[in-house]
């Protein structure tokens, strides 16, 4: 499966904004170049980035406050947590957060931006409006 690599155009392609999932906070705060252009590219579109609250739970050790100020951070209401699961089960994936992730997204139709395409596209393609990119 090829890896799509997010540009200024994918971020531009999304319908409302972009959803970070863990791969692409992590690849910000190690100041990865794709990452990087990626986020000045959904400032400068003003894409709405949105950052679901279980990708901090995965993500987070304690020191990383600037990486999560550059997009709103989204709580896990239950309705969106009941998405997840219905994507799960349609699915027979185990991931959570990955379901969340995509979940939080279909209420948008975001670009979603991930270290882990292979596992949310095959959970995107279960909702509309959902496009998935690879970060380095």
């Amino acid at each position: 499966m090829s890896r799509a690599r997010p540009s200024r155009k994918s971020a531009q392609r999304a319908t409302r904004g972009v959803t970070f999932d863990t791969g692409m906070l992590v690849a910000l705060e190690r100041r990865k170049a794709d990452a990087l252009a990626l986020l000045r590219a959904c400032r400068l579109s003003r894409a709405r980035i949105t950052i679901p609250a279980a990708v901090i739970a995965e993500w987070w050790r304690g020191t990383h406050s600037a990486v999560i100020e550059s997009g709103t951070l989204e709580p896990l209401a239950p309705y969106l947590a009941k998405q997840a699961g219905l994507l799960l089960a349609r699915t027979g994936k185990s991931n959570a957060v990955d379901a969340i992730v995509v979940a939080s997204a279909a209420q948008r139709g975001d670009l979603v931006v991930t270290g882990d395409r292979s596992d949310l596209a095959e959970l995107a393609a279960e909702v509309d409006g959902v496009a998935v990119a690879s970060i380095r």
